[in-house]
């Protein structure tokens, strides 16, 4: 099996990013390994967070894996600490993309940035957005990134206007986000010859790093043999699956661990 390498930050506490990507990927069958950008004292949904910038790490730990011959069947980047950051990351296809490339453009939700992140971020992470084989942005991600002025919507209409303007530039959009009902949630796939959406019951609560588990689940089927809608749907259901198990305080992440074995069947079942 391929091995995937993730390029995300690593919060201490507070469950997303590396430590729920590299776990359920792992549950997948598929080897993970890690790129850590930024080390975090909590994941950003807690006040005041203690960051340090890994940069200075990264780029001679690409060296290292180049001198010792590694090879990557994927890349999943997502979550930048700095615009700067984005150079790594284009250092990290350039050396080690000759299979698929995903980014998870994580940058804002409910049509606002993350606090801190401006117009320069935004524009580190078209650049990769511009690279990838899949991006995988939220609608508020995916409006930023494509110009496409931001509504309170997540109607079919809303999802094409935004992935037409990034096919503009962009192989392949999953937007995540899609409901067509108050009552539903799902996502939106095209890659200018296709379309596809899918919506199913949205469970009364969101939780703090279910995209980094769509992601992972997303990027992990893709590399097993699964199209991006097949993909998506196992993501998709696997997400709500976690967050039924994910007790009313959900501050430190939603409750995934239960579901591995789910999840590992699923994808043993694929080669049965």
């Amino acid at each position: 099996m391929k091995t995937l390498v993730s390029m995300q930050d690593l919060s201490c506490l507070g469950k997303c990013s590396l430590t729920v990507i590299h776990p359920t990927v792992s549950a997948m069958g598929v080897p993970c390994a890690v790129l850590p950008t930024a080390l975090l004292s909590t994941h950003t949904a807690f006040p005041g967070p203690v960051v340090r910038d890994l940069s200075d790490f990264a780029r001679p730990a690409l060296d290292h894996w180049q001198s010792i011959g590694a090879e990557f069947g994927g890349i999943l980047t997502g979550y930048l600490a700095t615009p700067d950051q984005a150079e790594l990351a284009l250092e990290l296809y350039d050396r080690f993309g000759d299979g698929l490339i995903v980014h998870d453009p994580a940058m804002g939700d409910h049509g606002r940035l993350y606090s801190g992140m401006g117009p320069e971020m935004v524009a580190a992470h078209r650049r990769l957005c511009e690279r990838a084989d899949l991006i995988l942005p939220n609608l508020t991600e995916g409006a930023w990134l494509s110009g496409v002025p931001y509504e309170d919507r997540t109607d079919l209409d809303f999802c094409r206007r935004i992935a037409t303007e990034l096919l503009k530039n962009v192989k392949a959009v999953l937007l995540t986000g899609y409901a067509p009902t108050p009552d539903t949630v799902g996502f939106y796939y095209s890659d200018g010859r296709t379309e596809f959406a899918h919506a199913a019951p949205r469970y009364p609560r969101s939780c703090h790093g279910t995209g980094d588990l769509f992601a992972a689940v997303t990027t992990g089927a893709i590399l097993r043999g699964l199209t991006v809608p097949e993909a998506a749907r196992l993501a998709a259901e696997f997400v709500h699956r976690s967050i039924a198990n994910t007790g009313k305080d959900s501050r430190f992440g939603v409750a995934f661990e239960g579901e591995l074995g789910w999840l590992a069947e699923k994808c043993r079942m694929l080669n049965a």
